[in-house]
């Protein structure tokens, strides 16, 4: 250290204790809570990637339960594939409900007129809901016939609406009973990726 003229080693000793001083208060005020700051952040960031590799072992732990799991909800949803309208596109599925629907009315003997197709093509997810509105001209075993082979199929249907109406109330006796039958049949059919 080099001396400085005019004081005295004990002037000198007590300045550099008080530079000393000084120094470790500045470090004190500054330093120690930048370093509390640093180790509360290693220690809670330890503690994120502990419980992260807990729940990761957890999972791993859990991955034959899922993929059981998986498998059994596999071959349930494949059994429901009968229930489910066959088609490449929900439009494809809504022609072939109309084709179910004609085929119902066929073998009751009843007659359709008007048909429209009807397809949710706002939906999204794994099922697309298609339906049918018909008009349906029959009488009383007729329609009822044409309603229990709908319900009988293997496909699950849902009449959404029905009405009945007779167009001819003042028809005679020696006429034939004739109905007419509104109704509006829904079912489901899988959404195939990309459509």
């Amino acid at each position: 250290m080099k001396r400085m003229p005019g004081t005295a080693p004990r002037d000198r000793r007590t300045l550099v204790i008080g530079a000393l001083v000084i120094g470790a208060l500045v470090l004190g005020t500054r330093g120690a809570p930048a370093l509390v700051r640093v180790h509360s952040d290693m220690v809670r960031s330890a503690r994120e990637l502990e419980a992260e590799a807990r729940r990761a072992q957890e999972a791993v732990a859990a991955a034959p339960v899922v993929a059981e799991s998986l498998r059994a909800r596999n071959v349930r949803y494949r059994a429901l594939a009968p229930a489910l309208l066959d088609g490449d596109t929900p439009a494809g599925a809504a022609a072939t409900l109309a084709g179910l629907l004609s085929e119902a009315a066929s073998a009751a003997q009843v007659r359709v007129g008007t048909v429209q197709l009807r397809v949710d093509t706002a939906a999204r997810g794994a099922f697309a809901r298609v339906g049918v509105r018909a008009d349906v001209i029959g009488d009383v075993e007729g329609i009822t016939g044409m309603l229990a082979a709908l319900e009988r199929g293997p496909e699950v249907l849902v009449i959404r609406e029905l009405a009945i109406t007779q167009p001819d109330p003042g028809a005679g006796d020696d006429q034939p009973e004739a109905l007419r039958m509104e109704l509006m049949v829904e079912g489901l059919a899988v959404r195939r990726r990309g459509r």
